[in-house]
């Protein structure tokens, strides 16, 4: 996979936290950057997959408002 670099701005204490946890990773600051962005873009794919399957089944059951999943859950 090739790969591209470019600028990132940070507050400086963002960057000393980045750092700090990073060495304790024993990584370098571009691993560890690069780790969390595909820790994220995993987690929030995986969410839109919950999120897709839970509406296609609320759209099967007739849940058609927030008050109907609050009713759902609640057992009324």
């Amino acid at each position: 996979m090739s790969s591209q670099t470019f600028n990132l701005s940070l507050p400086r204490e963002l960057v000393k936290k980045l750092d700090a946890q990073a060495k304790k990773d024993y990584s370098s600051r571009s691993d560890y950057v690069r780790k969390a962005i595909v820790n994220q873009l995993k987690t929030e794919q995986q969410l839109q997959t919950v999120f897709d399957r839970a509406n296609k089944k609320g759209k099967q059951l007739g849940v058609t408002s927030e008050q109907d999943v609050y009713d759902i859950i609640n057992g009324k």
